[in-house]
């Protein structure tokens, strides 16, 4: 096989240095290959001056490698990270979506939904900066493709690096120095990734909320009628009220009742407004309203004693309330002289006078009512009073009435000493419709009706109410023989010798003891298992996953201002035909610097000097076939 020299022949007037440069030029250049793997007998040998050079059959083409794509000297990296960005804040937008208003108890992975949120929002902040840090790289380019101060080249490098750099570029913007809109706003999107995180923790907040407790129970008791419970609730004496109603009875009376809850297993519950059968009481100070007659007594020893002008004194006296009650007074238990003839009169009295069921004040059917009367307070008499009457005992009469009671809606929070769930908003008065003979042996199996007076409307939709005759004749007797009470004791004698009623209802007050009383009696009567349930609504606490969306403003601010930065530069590099030189420092180490000998800064070696000349140079950078180079202006 036949080769072919290496280089040209000599030609007329060449020297032989031409010769030789040709030599080297043509041995040098891409298009001569040399294949290994050929046969030497396809391969022609040729010596030069000592030189072998090896050629390829004339017949065998040669092939030029085609340059692969210049993934760092393009827009490929920056573009896919601001697309991971963009994913990332898609997907966050999405999972907050998803797990918005929705119970933690749902959530059941390991890692909590703040650092699902935290490590999304890292990986979306990452990318981020690394297409701003490109952008911030080139941008230094671009600038000296017009004549810019030199010291901008170091600026905007540390801008690219992080945020203090960038700090430096946005407070000498501020102060005067042009680097160009697309570097603040590359350096401004650096300083508020530093916020991102912050940020990214306050999106998520776990508050408490009131959910609908399913399967609980919630209901709260009633009842428009009584009836004993089999042989069990029947008293070995014949019309005294059964241990289940004397006993709220009594304890009402102590104030030792706890009211009658609501069956509530949830953290909360709320019930409706209903209506149920009970006991109601009504009391009034009448003791202005009481009449009063005295006369003055026939003889008294209190007087022998005692100055004349009080034999006149009118001690005997009688007294009418406004229901006609009437009650006498003969005289007083003790007296005591004073100075200057001043007497001081004790009468040492407290009653309580029940009567059967007669109209008192608008009840026109009480269970019992009655009047207590308190003449414990001493009346002091002086000789320009000695003719006028005594003062009047406190005089107050209440009555007890079957009644119908109106419970207003109601929220119940268990274990709560303060809650009371069920308050009663109205009450009416029930009047019996068929009541028994008189006849203390009268019985039968029929109930009782009640109903409102005068044809008025029941406050229940159900106007139906009754009670069995056996409870309903007890409880006459029963109330008459509480509340027939008297004492007359004198003030040095302990009330604690001697533990009756008469001491219980005169320590307290009577109208807050009869209406601690009827609404433990009430309670009794609506816990019968005769009774109905009102069901109600039960409630628990849960905690929740809130999203607060504002605070995912700055993710979606810095992502969408780094692909509005990576077009900006993208566009301007292509305008300026720069080379994409970003964030490399080759280039600045193969450049050259041309400047003026008053601004030689080659030689300078101190930081601050150096600083000083580049702030005072302007610079342009030259790029043509020679090296890349920088010259003053």
């Amino acid at each position: 096989m036949a080769t072919h020299p290496p280089y040209p022949a000599l030609h007329d007037g060449q020297s032989e240095s031409d010769l030789e440069f040709e030599r080297f030029e043509y041995l040098a250049s891409p298009r001569m290959s040399v294949h290994r793997h050929a046969s030497e007998t396809e391969m022609g040998v040729s010596e030069i001056d000592g030189m072998t050079v090896h050629t390829q059959d004339p017949q065998t083409d040669t092939e030029t490698k085609r340059p692969g794509f210049d993934w760092s000297g393009s827009w490929a990296w920056e573009i896919g990270s601001v697309t991971l960005a963009v994913v990332g804040l898609v997907l966050l937008v999405a999972f907050l979506v998803k797990i918005n208003n929705t119970p933690y108890a749902t959530w059941q992975y390991t890692a909590s939904p703040n650092t699902v949120v935290s490590i999304i929002v890292t990986i979306t902040k990452a990318a981020v900066l690394v297409s701003v840090s490109s952008c911030l790289g080139q941008l230094k380019w671009n600038l000296f493709q017009n004549p810019a101060p030199l010291y901008n080249m170091q600026v905007i490098d540390q801008a690219s690096r992080g945020p203090w750099g960038s700090l430096e570029v946005l407070l000498r913007g501020i102060f005067g120095s042009k680097t160009g809109s697309l570097t603040y706003v590359g350096a401004s999107l650096t300083v508020l990734a530093l916020g991102v995180d912050p940020f990214a923790q306050q999106i998520l907040t776990f508050p408490s909320r009131t959910v609908a407790a399913l399967n609980a129970t919630a209901f709260a008791q009633t009842s428009q009628q009584w009836y004993p419970i089999g042989d069990s609730e029947a008293s070995d004496v014949f019309l005294e009220l059964q241990p289940t109603l004397l006993t709220p009875i009594m304890s009402g009376l102590l104030q030792t009742h706890s009211p009658l809850e609501p069956q509530c297993n949830a953290s909360s519950c709320e019930f409706p407004e209903f209506v149920a059968l009970g006991m109601c009481s009504k009391c009034e100070d009448v003791t202005s309203r009481t009449n009063q007659k005295c006369q003055v007594p026939e003889y008294s020893a209190f007087w022998d004693d005692a100055h004349p002008a009080f034999r006149e004194t009118p001690m005997n006296c009688s007294y009418q309330s406004p229901n006609n009650f009437s009650f006498d007074f003969d005289g007083f238990k003790s007296m005591e002289y004073g100075h200057d003839n001043n007497v001081t009169f004790h009468m040492f009295h407290w009653s309580s006078r029940p009567r059967e069921s007669d109209p008192t004040f608008d009840i026109q059917t009480p269970i019992v009512s009655l009047i207590e009367v308190d003449y414990t307070n001493p009346v002091i008499y002086t000789l320009s009073n000695a003719t006028a009457p005594p003062a009047k005992p406190l005089v107050t009469e209440c009555a007890v009435y079957f009644c119908e009671r109106r419970y207003s809606a109601s929220s119940y929070l268990p274990g709560t000493r303060n809650s009371r769930p069920m308050h009663v908003v109205d009450t009416q008065q029930l009047i019996t419709t068929d009541a028994p003979e008189e006849s203390p042996f009268y019985s039968r199996p029929d109930p009782v009706h009640f109903a409102p007076p005068n044809g008025s409307a029941t406050l229940s939709k159900n106007p139906s109410y009754n009670i069995d005759h056996q409870t309903f004749s007890s409880f006459e007797p029963t109330m008459m023989s509480i509340f027939n009470s008297t004492a007359v004791f004198s003030g040095n004698v302990s009330t604690s010798d001697v533990l009756n009623l008469a001491t219980i209802l005169r320590k307290g007050n009577l109208s807050q003891l009869l209406d601690s009383m009827s609404t433990s009696v009430t309670d009794a009567l609506r816990a019968n298992p005769h009774g109905n349930k009102i069901p109600g609504k039960a409630f628990r606490v849960e905690t929740f996953i809130h999203v607060r969306w504002p605070w995912i403003i700055l993710p979606v601010i810095v992502t969408l201002g780094s692909i509005a930065l990576l077009l900006g530069t993208a566009i301007g590099s292509k305008h300026r035909k720069a080379v994409l030189w970003k964030c490399t420092v080759l280039p600045l180490l193969s450049s050259h610097l041309h400047t003026t000998p008053e601004n030689e800064i080659a030689s300078v070696r101190s930081v601050d000097g150096m600083t000083d000349k580049s702030k005072k140079m302007r610079a342009v950078m030259v790029q043509d076939e020679g090296p890349l180079t920088f010259r003053e202006k």
